[in-house]
């Protein structure tokens, strides 16, 4: 079972500076094009677990106040999917 001692915070660090510069690294690629949604999808879910590993190991919130740590996985997952509904919207066009 892991525990928190487990965890190195610097080698945790070092992998959330990569996921931020791979994704904007997949971001740059396209430069007068439209993001295409797979891209903008590998984006969207880098930053969700980027989000959920500050929130658990820097905010050191893995076990002790755990419906905290929901709550606060809970805002980057809403608007990720707000983002994702209007690049969708945006790309697909609307029914009316």
């Amino acid at each position: 079972m892991n525990d928190d001692k487990d965890i190195w915070l610097p080698g945790r660090a070092v992998v959330v500076i990569l996921v931020a510069v791979v994704s904007a690294l997949v971001a740059a690629q396209w430069k007068h094009e439209a993001l295409p949604l797979v891209a903008f999808a590998m984006i969207l879910g880098l930053a969700i677990v980027k989000a959920r590993w500050v929130i658990l190991d820097f905010m050191g919130l893995r076990r002790v106040r755990p419906h905290l740590a929901i709550a606060l996985l809970a805002w980057p997952a809403f608007f990720a999917m707000a983002a994702a509904a209007r690049a969708a919207l945006a790309a697909f066009g609307t029914a009316g």
